[in-house]
Parts: structure tokens; C-alpha cells; sequence
């Protein structure tokens, strides 16, 4: 199909529109005179609002009321657009899509109304492919290439100069971050083992980062006060793009999953991962050597290399010494793996 303009609907979640940057890529590489707007929210805005891909952002509230969701809804069918991707799957962005309307409206199959009644084209998403991957499934477009998954973040000059000023004040040397919090427990692993990791890293001559967002300072403090090094733990909150940043200048990142995560392997480091099964599929690049799992038992990983399926049940199961053992792989391999997508 040809398409002149194009809205791609992502709401919320920092870590899931980084995942969507290979989307917005490959839409403007197979529609490069389309227009390309965004649907999103005022908190995941901070990852489009510089992309070179997008020609408009437009918020909704996330509070907002039938009334200012029906308003938006009319406004943007005024627009006419030619193909709606509702890449986040909710009840409300469908009904969103339909309201807009489009010739080409796609998202993921699912059960009840949403595929007879908003999707003109829904797809069924493979179970447990790599979320990039399966955004790129979306476009329904013979051209699309599915290899293309590198997450992608531009950062502007206002953020490296920020983090130029929070390096030269907290960092000494070379720098590990370490995302050991995480607002859902069950995505969180154990304070004291992540504290024991963050320790081993300085005693590998590392300096400790603790990563953390808006109201997790309490999470990290006690991570700190496991730890028998310092680190740096107490500072001001960086915006996120600035945090995209202090993590391109870091040396690698292990911990939780979570927007971090994601941004740190947009810009180009090793990361270590410590997943629940079920997510890791889904949520990691499974056959990168630079990005590494380790997680609970069930999970299938074909020709998963250096990633470490436990025998673990639960997160707070895996153990310290997988982990280690998979921060000594990566550490091994020296930052000549480093590459980066990070665009000022």
C-alpha cells in the first residue's frame, strides 16, 4: 500500500517505546515522504521528542476523561490518516484506532471485539518472539526487514552537556551500572545479591552506579547498605535522555529489567540481564552476544550461547554465582564489543 501519513500509537513505558524505535525506523525508511506522528504519553514523549523519525508527537493524558479522549479522537481523524499501528494493545488505544480511522489499521490479535471491530488488519503475535521483532510484524509490509531490531536513542546537546557535569562530579574511572530496583517486586532480584555483584564489579576496579528512578532512592539506598564499597547512590534525579547519556559512558549494565535496561543497550553497552523466564524471550535480544540473560528455569533459548538458564524457580532463586559468571563473560570480551546508537 502507499501511505502519506502514518500515526503509530504507543502509550506509557520508557523501556516498551524504546522497543519501538526499530519500528518507527523501518516505517520511514519503506514510506521515507509519509508523514510519521506518535500517539503517546507525557512520560514516554522524553524517547520520540528528538527522534529523527517522528514529525509530531501528540499526548494524551493519561488521566484523561471520555470527553478528552473523544475530542483527540476527532481531531486526529481530521488528519486522515492512511495506516494506524496500535503498537501497545490496550482496550482503549483500539478503540482509539478505530475512532481515528484508517483504510489500514493494524495491532495484535487478541481475544473479544477489538480484532472484529478496530483492527482491518490484526496479526497474531508469535508467542514469546522478541517484542522489537514482533513490532516490526506490524507494518505487514513485504519490505520490512525483521533483522533490523537495534534500539535506537537520540540525545540532545541540553542532555550530554548534563551529563558531562554529572560525570565530572560523580564518576572516577571506568564506571558499572547496576539497575537493582524495580517498581514490581516480582521483577526485582534480591538487594543483598545485587549488592554482593555491585561489590565484586569495584573489586574488579569498577566504580558501582546505582540506577534508579523518581521515588525508588529508598530501593537503592538499601541496596548501599548491603554493600561493603561505595558507590554512587546519592544524587540529583537526571532526566531520562540525560540518564541515555551518563549510560554511554558507562562500561556495561547489569540488574533488573526496566526502562534502563533498554536505554543501555540503545546506547551501546554489554548488559547482563536477570529475567523471570517468561520475560526474558520477550524482552531481550536473545542471540546478541553483547547483551547477556540469566534466568529462571523454563525458559527455551535457541542457540542462547552465553545466556544462563538456572535451575531456579523464582528470581529471588538464581544466584549470585550465575550471575557473576556471566558479568566475568562479558567483562572477558574488554569493551572492544562496544557500539553504539546514540545520536546527539
Amino acid at each position: 500500500m502507499n501511505a502519506s501519513s502514518i500515526l503509530v500509537i504507543r502509550l506509557r513505558e520508557l523501556g516498551d517505546t524504546i522497543l519501538a524505535t526499530p519500528l518507527l525506523r523501518q516505517l520511514k525508511k519503506i514510506y521515507p515522504q509519509a508523514s510519521l506522528d506518535v500517539l503517546c504519553q507525557k512520560a514516554n514523549r522524553v524517547i520520540l521528542k528528538d527522534s529523527r523519525y517522528v514529525d509530531e508527537t501528540i499526548v494524551l493524558s493519561r488521566q484523561a476523561s471520555a470527553r478528552e479522549f473523544l475530542k483527540l479522537a476527532r481531531s486526529l481523524r481530521a488528519k486522515k490518516y492512511d495506516l494506524i499501528i496500535d503498537a501497545q494493545g490496550l482496550p482503549k488505544t483500539a478503540l482509539m484506532s478505530r475512532l481515528i480511522g484508517a483504510k489500514k489499521r493494524t495491532g495484535f490479535r487478541d481475544r473479544g471485539w477489538r480484532n472484529r471491530i478496530c483492527y482491518s488488519h490484526p496479526i497474531q503475535r508469535p508467542p514469546a518472539e522478541y517484542m522489537a521483532m514482533a513490532n516490526l510484524r506490524l507494518i505487514q509490509d513485504d519490505r520490512v526487514d525483521l533483522r533490523d531490531t537495534a534500539l535506537e536513542l537520540e540525545v540532545s546537546e541540553k542532555a550530554e552537556a548534563s551529563a558531562e557535569k554529572f560525570k565530572r562530579k560523580y564518576f572516577a574511572g571506568p564506571v558499572a551500572a547496576v539497575f537493582g530496583v524495580d517498581r514490581y517486586r516480582y521483577r526485582s532480584w534480591s538487594p543483598q545479591k545485587t549488592a554482593v555483584i555491585a561489590d565484586r564489579l569495584a573489586g574488579l576496579g569498577f566504580q558501582p552506579w546505582l540506577v534508579y528512578g523518581p521515588g525508588q532512592e529508598a530501593d537503592a539506598n538499601r541496596i548501599a547498605s548491603f554493600m561493603k564499597c561505595g558507590a554512587v547512590c546519592d544524587y540529583e534525579m537526571p532526566t531520562f535522555d540525560t540518564l541515555a547519556a551518563l549510560l554511554s559512558r558507562c562500561e556495561l549494565c547489569v540488574g533488573n529489567d526496566g526502562g534502563p535496561m533498554h536505554a543501555a543497550r540503545a546506547v551501546g553497552i554489554p548488559t547482563i540481564t536477570i529475567y523471570h523466564h517468561a520475560a526474558a524471550l520477550s524482552w531481550a535480544p536473545i542471540h546478541d552476544r553483547q547483551h547477556r540473560i540469566v534466568c529462571t528455569r523454563g525458559a527455551v533459548l535457541s542457540n542462547f550461547g552465553g545466556h544462563f538458564v538456572t535451575d531456579a524457580l523464582s528470581l529471588d532463586e538464581i544466584s549470585i554465582e550465575a550471575v557473576w559468571q556471566t558479568v566475568m563473560q562479558v567483562v572477558s570480551q574488554g569493551v572492544s564489543l562496544r557500539t553504539t546508537s546514540i545520536a546527539a
